[in-house]
């Protein structure tokens, strides 16, 4: 009885604290015109946890229609800011002061000439984005002395979920079990009281 009890708050306890970490996600995403898919915008979530909990600094994406007369996004102390303005053409990497020693404008140059500018030129705007931000978070969690537990863009299934993800839909699955396993234990209890209750003249 008191195994089930604690297994059962346990899985409540659980899924209440890796909703919590979902919903307090490290990434900060400002697309005015929705460049980027629902199942992208999870990936950088991902990605925005693998760079916080690794290397301690915090992903902000800015993608904007027209960059003219909009209020200036600067990064904040452990930022990495990826910033686009497509009719001006616009696109520049921002890094907080505690990143600066971290990354050189010419490993940034470098990465924006493989990685973006030509999905750019193409026109294909959300995969240049999740490149540059991939490779730019493998790059500072590298320099840290860890490993990016992330599958690159191209290689990732859509819609993909992380260790966290799946933790949480295995603790949904699990309370799903359980109270489908009390319900039956319940309904099995009650016609076995029915049975021994009902006697020759009716009810006791």
């Amino acid at each position: 009885m008191f195994f089930r009890s604690f297994f059962c708050h346990f899985l409540i306890i659980g899924t209440f604290c890796l909703w919590g970490n979902a919903l307090a996600s490290p990434l900060r995403l400002h697309d005015e015109n929705r460049i980027l898919s629902a199942a992208q915008g999870h990936y950088l979530e991902f990605l925005a946890q693998e760079l916080e909990q690794k290397a301690g600094f915090t992903l902000t994406i800015v993608l904007l229609d027209d960059g003219r007369n909009k209020r200036e996004f600067l990064p904040g102390d452990n930022d990495l800011l990826l910033y686009t303005a497509f009719k001006q053409q616009k696109h520049f990497v921002k890094l907080g002061k505690n990143l600066e020693s971290e990354l050189s404008t010419t490993e940034i140059e470098k990465f924006q000439q493989k990685f973006l500018f030509p999905e750019y030129k193409s026109a294909r705007y959300d995969r240049g984005t999740l490149q540059l931000a991939y490779q730019l978070t493998k790059a500072l969690v590298k320099k840290k002395g860890g490993r990016l537990g992330i599958l690159p863009p191209e290689s990732a299934p859509e819609g993909s979920l992380n260790g966290a993800g799946w933790a949480f839909v295995a603790i949904i699955f699990a309370l799903l079990f359980y109270a489908l396993y009390r319900r039956g234990r319940h309904s099995r209890v009650s016609k076995n009281c029915r049975r021994f209750q009902y006697g020759r003249f009716g009810w006791r």
